[in-house]
């Protein structure tokens, strides 16, 4: 089902006068549908009106592969800056775009995910396994580009930027030039697009990058904590902000962003991780690979929660799962594979 389109409120024409929260978005359809989602959401929880705040960032103004515009952040600057100086009072961004270093005043949640594999969407339903020998397939991600190298050594990867549907067009519109095309099924999925694919990706196969499929909605830290015994500067904010947490997504996250950041890899790194909740275990699987997909290596572990201790507890737990798994690939020669900034662990 195609989601309902947002109404933007203007101040002076809000129900009951009701202040509305500002929600800075990226204006792609791709941003605003996901802004969306968490725009009705925060009405429903806090009874007011969501206005879209539309904010230009350096990834979409500027042309070039994201690793030659700096890689993780170009997509997010901005819109901390707007939250910062006033111009919104949320920013949604997609998680996989959220450097792993915190930001200072800024705090975010993640509500619940949506799939985080990858799609192919090809010509005439073709699979990963049925494309033809030397078919051309295209992807801005170097983390993809390698994976499919490793399983399809003969393919042409092409590197592709662009929004969603010109993506697509590479592959499916009447002058395509691309066999098929890798986007992320959580976003064709938000965009009501899953017909065009004609594989969903295993993830033992492509391994999805830390936090893809999960949104990250951020606002400033002291809108919704405060000083012990003082209300926060924004209550129903913060209780709605509190309520849009999903606890296993979390997890999961923390986990699969301990991991990068350990690696120290930036968004030209082929590192990919997934992680899953299931009862009281949480379980982890990441791969580092050569950029021509000559050579990958992989790490899968698990660790046990113990859900009657302090959230902070349990996020720390999470966070020493993806910290132990990184720490075994550098241990197995990581940085061989891939650009990595980290230091190898010495050994005992």
């Amino acid at each position: 089902m195609t989601p309902t389109p947002l109404s933007v409120s203007t101040p002076g024409s809000t129900p009951g006068d009701l202040a509305p929260i500002r929600l800075g978005t990226r204006a792609s359809a791709l941003a605003t549908t996901q802004s969306g989602l968490v725009a009705r959401r925060l009405e429903e929880l806090t009874g007011r009106p969501v206005e879209l705040v539309h904010i230009r960032t350096e990834g979409d103004v500027k042309t070039g592969s994201l690793a030659s515009l700096g890689g993780t952040g170009v997509f997010v600057t901005a819109l901390r800056e707007a939250l910062l100086d006033g111009r919104c009072d949320v920013a949604v961004h997609s998680l996989k775009d959220l450097p792993t270093t915190p930001a200072d005043g800024l705090t975010f949640v993640t509500p619940e995910r949506e799939d985080p594999r990858d799609a192919l969407c090809a010509r005439d339903g073709l699979t990963l396994a049925t494309l033809p020998h030397g078919g051309r397939v295209g992807t801005g991600s170097p983390r993809r580009a390698a994976q499919i190298r490793a399983a399809r050594p003969d393919l042409d990867v092409v590197d592709i930027r662009g929004n969603v549907g010109t993506r697509l067009n590479r592959a499916l519109g009447p002058d395509a030039d691309l066999d098929a095309v890798v986007l992320a099924y959580a976003g064709l999925s938000r965009l009501d697009r899953t017909d065009v694919i004609s594989e969903i990706l295993d993830v033992d196969v492509v391994a999805p990058a830390p936090g893809q499929g999960a949104l990250a909605v951020e606002v400033r830290t002291a809108d919704i904590a405060s000083e012990p015994g003082t209300p926060p500067r924004a209550p129903d904010l913060a209780e709605a902000i509190h309520l849009l947490d999903h606890r296993p997504t979390r997890l999961a996250v923390l986990a699969e962003r301990a991991v990068l950041a350990r690696l120290e890899a930036g968004c030209a790194a082929p590192v990919g991780a997934h992680a899953t909740v299931s009862g009281t275990a949480l379980g982890l699987r990441a791969v580092v690979a050569a950029v021509d997909g000559s050579e990958q290596m992989s790490r899968t572990a698990e660790t046990r929660l113990s859900l009657d201790v302090a959230p902070e507890t349990i996020d720390a737990a999470a966070r020493a799962l993806g910290v132990a798994v990184a720490e075994h690939l550098l241990a197995d020669g990581a940085e061989r594979l891939a650009p990595l900034s980290a230091s190898v662990p010495e050994k005992a």
